[in-house]
């Protein structure tokens, strides 16, 4: 029955296009040929009345006549032209009109007219004259049968469409009532053989899934057809919804577990020591992903009370690149409570780096309060910033390249640098994720943006700058998901310096660790 339907709509759709291209090819013939043409004829009139008129107007009407006459021309060539494409009584009409208008110019052009009432004379409808050829009489008559018979054809065109649009609404009601009727049919038999046993084992699933043990095993009256086969697919798929839950519930027990984990691998990874007498240390890690960083830092306190900090970038952001920062940090921590000098360490961080595809930059600085000086290696990181206590910023260069497990590291391949450190003075370290950091139309914070708001601090202290450097990041509205961004700072405590507590924190929680005591 659907089929018989279908087919029906089909023949119901077919008909009307038929008819509508009927109706759509008589409305162009209207509108692109007799109607033209009715006006074309028109003009043909218009210009023979007034070259007429001109020449009945003797010598001074000559360029009126010339005027006329090219007008006249025109206008019976256009209808020439429009007349080629009609039925053959049309094109003989035209034909014959422009024969007479052929003749009646020669008898205009002619000097020896002299029967002028003859050649010009008004047409024969109006005197009862017989409209002799190469007259205006003749002309006249000549168009106003062309006119009637244009005129015949175009009602009759008008006709024809009117009656192939009213077939083509004939057909769309019939197309919609063929529609509606297989959609009611298809309505019922889907209802019958689909929908009502589809929603019965729609309402055993929901049962199952509720923990309902009474649906347990195959359903009662089922195993025939394909709602036997989709029946059984049902039973599997419960079975497999219980395993899901089981597995659920595991996750959810993991997940309450490895809450605690990632917090304690962020605290690893921004954890710092209590400095040395007389330094100020303060830093944060902003990840690009949930909370653990690919960034890591620190700061110890060295046996000749001078105080190490570091800043690492591990390639990548996320969890892997987290749990490699923290493997790296141990490594740095172990090598400078051992009072290795920086050189060595930075190949130790290479040596651990031997079985990974990744690599790292660092930055190790030690701050002497007691001699004033900054001592730092930097292996391709970031160059950390200056801020002296005037207020202008200079940059620490790298002194060596990043460390990377395919790039050699023999002894002396990370220099070392030192310059005065004196009272006031502020280091900055920073990853590049601050600095070429971009917000969402493509423009970059940029180093001289961070050195603007570090010269500009009113207050110099590590906790300071690193609260203001986020706040500009945040100001410029960085895209913090593509990179980590890790600040730390450091500087000479103040002769009367503030103690705080044992470890350093981000600044915008805790503020900066000071130790301004022997």
């Amino acid at each position: 029955m659907v089929g018989l339907a279908a087919l029906l709509a089909v023949g119901v759709a077919a008909t009307g296009f038929v008819l509508n291209v009927h109706h759509e090819r008589a409305a162009r013939q209207i509108e692109t040929l007799w109607h033209p043409a009715v006006a074309e004829v028109g003009a043909v009139r218009a210009a023979a009345g007034d070259l007429r008129a001109a020449s009945l107007a003797g010598a001074g009407g000559e360029e009126l006549r010339e005027g006329a006459r090219r007008a006249l021309e025109e206008h019976v060539d256009a209808l020439g032209r429009l007349a080629a494409g009609s039925d053959g009584e049309v094109d003989a009409k035209s034909a014959g009109l422009d024969r007479d208008v052929s003749k009646w110019l020669e008898s205009a052009r002619s000097d020896a007219v002299r029967d002028r009432m003859r050649v010009y004379g008004l047409p024969a409808s109006a005197v009862g004259a017989d409209s002799a050829g190469g007259t205006y009489a003749a002309v006249d008559a000549r168009t106003k049968e062309l006119t009637a018979l244009l005129e015949q054809r175009s009602a009759r065109e008008a006709q024809d469409a009117m009656g192939h649009m009213n077939g083509v609404m004939l057909y769309i009601l019939s197309l919609a009532v063929a529609l509606l009727v297989a959609a009611v049919v298809a309505a019922v038999v889907l209802q019958r053989r689909y929908l009502a046993p589809a929603g019965a084992l729609a309402r055993r699933l929901r049962r199952a899934a509720s923990g309902d043990a009474s649906v347990a095993g195959p359903p009662p009256g089922g195993g025939r057809g394909w709602i036997g086969r989709l029946t059984e697919e049902a039973e599997g798929v419960r079975e497999r919804l219980a395993v899901s839950q089981r597995e659920s519930l595991r996750n959810r027990e993991a997940l309450v577990q490895v809450g605690p984990a990632v917090q304690g691998l962020r605290e690893i990874l921004t954890s710092c020591e209590d400095p040395g007498p007389g330094a100020v240390v303060s830093g944060d890690v902003r990840a690009a992903e949930g909370l653990i960083a690919g960034d890591y830092l620190g700061a110890v306190r060295l046996s000749d009370r001078s105080t190490a900090v570091f800043l690492g970038d591990v390639c990548g952001h996320g969890v892997a690149a987290g749990l490699l920062a923290v493997q790296l940090k141990s490594v740095l921590m172990v090598g400078l409570r051992l009072e290795a000098d920086l050189d060595s360490l930075v190949r130790a961080v290479h040596q651990a780096l031997a079985d990974e595809e990744c690599f790292t930059t660092l930055v190790v600085a030690v701050l002497d309060p007691e001699r004033s000086t900054l001592t730092w290696a930097n292996a391709g990181h970031e160059e950390p910033f200056l801020r002296r206590a005037d207020g202008t910023v200079e940059r620490l260069e790298p002194t060596g390249p990043l460390i990377h497990p395919f790039l050699p590291a023999p002894p002396g391949t990370w220099q070392t640098r030192t310059v005065q450190f004196d009272p006031g003075d502020l280091l900055v370290l920073s990853t590049d994720g601050l600095t070429e950091g971009r917000r969402h139309d493509g423009e970059e914070f940029g180093e001289q943006r961070a050195s603007r708001v570090l010269a500009g601090l009113d207050d110099p202290t590590p906790s300071a700058a690193v609260t203001a450097l986020y706040a500009a990041a945040e100001r410029f509205s960085i895209d913090q998901g593509r990179d980590d961004i890790s600040l730390l700072a450091a500087a000479t405590a103040a002769p009367h310096g503030r103690a705080s507590g044992p470890r350093t924190t981000p600044p915008a929680r805790t503020g900066e660790n000071e130790a301004g005591h022997d």
